[in-house]
């Protein structure tokens, strides 16, 4: 007990030292988080605001005035008919588009002849094909409905205001759709931009403590520390079970810094809705606990495998980055090419990922994340019998 107490007092006063090291542990994933999070809240909004829409009618008709309070009543799109008091041609929305005024434009000739959209040359090709897929719905719903009205009126004589009628009403009464999130035991807990970011970027703050960590291990190697310790009656697994339980305080730090950006920051300062973490306080600590273990391990492998400072923060902070774009950190899993999708489930930092998943948004139980964590924990002993076997084998 006294040789871990010596043990685990100088790794403390190690990374007390390190500054750097300090400042990425706990400053750069909050950061992160409020950027990455912002950013996509944000495009959420913006995704939820009327896109303007410049409409040239030259010759208004019923269907010309049906498309735009069709177009109106989306809640996507805000039709734009006046520019400073005066109608749209179709030269004045090439010009406003081509200068980046707006985004889109309906010209419509006539109702029985083509639709043109106008579009920015410069929008995002998914961007674009979103919203003008969207456009060309409802114009086409629109056509439609005009073409069967008409098809039913032209050929009802004295019953025309009879079946407009019924027409009016079977629309007006459509059953409405529903939005439903699947989850276990009727959660109540919608998914959100905060309840996928921050089980991400907790799992990233955990691995990048490959930097200090490795940090630490080769100066000991390369400054002669950890052959004055091999001198005394201290084995390896003694000098690496101070770094181990140092860093699993850090580890467990992280975790509530983030819980705590989630659960106050974001709902106090941005006025966005608070994490849910569900109540699953025993599923939470063990993949937690099990997580910290396998960033652990990565940090002590890096660390055992590297023979300078910059080879071990080189590559760990890489593979760290690697590991959290395919493992979903920044982008979601479902959008990424199949290939990647099946290399992510290699990934130690997706096993902890998922399991935070499982809690926060399924409000999964142990049982549910038991799997998971047999893999992170054995992830853990693989990197530390690794790490021995090649201090092991070092003179």
């Amino acid at each position: 007990m006294v040789k871990l107490q010596a043990s685990l007092r100088k790794e403390f006063l190690l990374l007390l030292r390190d500054l750097p090291g300090l400042a990425i542990l706990f400053i750069m994933p909050v950061l992160l988080i409020l950027v990455v999070t912002l950013a996509q809240e944000n495009a959420l909004r913006m995704q939820g605001a009327s896109t303007p829409i410049l409409v040239v009618d030259p010759a208004p008709s019923v269907f010309s005035t049906r498309l735009s309070r069709n177009l109106d009543s989306s809640g996507i799109f805000r039709t734009v008919h006046l520019l400073k008091g005066v109608p749209l041609t179709m030269q004045t929305a090439n010009r406003e588009l081509a200068a980046g005024n707006f985004t889109f434009g309906v010209v419509v000739h006539s109702p029985d002849s083509a639709i043109t959209i106008l579009i920015d040359p410069t929008l995002q090709p998914s961007y674009r094909e979103s919203i003008t897929n969207t456009l060309t719905f409802i114009i086409k719903g629109t056509q439609s409905r005009y073409a069967i009205e008409e098809l039913l009126t032209c050929n009802a004589g004295p019953m025309k205001p009879v079946i407009g009628a019924m027409i009016s009403k079977t629309l007006k009464n459509l059953p409405p759709v529903n939005e439903f999130f699947p989850a276990k035991d009727r959660s109540g807990i919608k998914p959100d931009p905060i309840q996928n970011n921050v089980p991400g970027f907790i799992l990233f703050a955990m691995f990048f403590i490959v930097i200090p960590l490795s940090g630490s291990i080769i100066s000991e190697k390369n400054e002669g520390g950890y052959q004055r310790l091999r001198t005394l009656p201290v084995s390896v697994l003694m000098i690496l079970s101070g770094k181990i339980l140092l860093y699993l305080l850090v580890c467990m730090l992280q975790f509530l810094l983030m819980l705590l950006v989630g659960c106050q920051v974001f709902p106090v300062f941005f006025d966005l809705p608070g994490l849910q973490i569900g109540h699953a306080w025993l599923a939470l600590s063990l993949a937690t606990l099990t997580a910290s273990l396998a960033a652990i391990g990565f940090g002590t492998l890096v660390g055992a495998l590297s023979s300078t400072h910059n080879q071990a923060a080189l590559f760990g902070s890489v593979m760290v980055v690697l590991l959290g774009i395919v493992s979903g950190t920044f982008f979601p899993i479902h959008i990424m090419p199949p290939f990647i999708q099946q290399i992510s489930i290699c990934s130690p930092m997706r096993w902890g990922i998922d399991n935070y998943l499982e809690i926060f948004i399924r409000e999964g139980t142990i049982l549910h994340i038991i799997p998971r964590c047999i893999l992170l924990i054995s992830f853990f002993g693989f990197a530390i019998t690794t790490s021995i076997a090649i201090f092991a084998n070092k003179p």
